[in-house]
């Protein structure tokens, strides 16, 4: 993405070494760290404006968790005897 427009921020030069210093810290540019930070407060916004939706999703899937277990482990299983199954083929073969 190309700029296209410029932001000039005032702040005092202990602010701006600070910033400059996590921006480093985090492998960006000044400029790059300060337009992801604008990115991810806008991203918080917008998550509380859904928070209730959000709340409720992750009650069903808190829910529903303990199925998804047990059906995993039950696939694991199966792999397994399937598994086992296809190794005692090949010994039997050889006898």
């Amino acid at each position: 993405m190309s700029a296209t427009a410029r932001l000039v921020v005032q702040m005092p030069p202990a602010e701006k070494q600070s910033l400059d210093a996590r921006a480093r810290r985090a492998g960006l540019t000044t400029s790059e760290f300060v337009r992801r930070r604008v990115a991810e407060d806008s991203i918080e916004s917008e998550l509380e404006d859904h928070r209730e939706e959000i709340e409720a999703l992750l009650t069903i899937l808190e829910s529903s968790a303990p199925s998804m277990l047990a059906n995993l482990d039950k696939a694991i299983a199966d792999t397994a005897a399937l598994n086992d199954f296809i190794t005692n083929l090949g010994t039997k073969s050889d006898q």
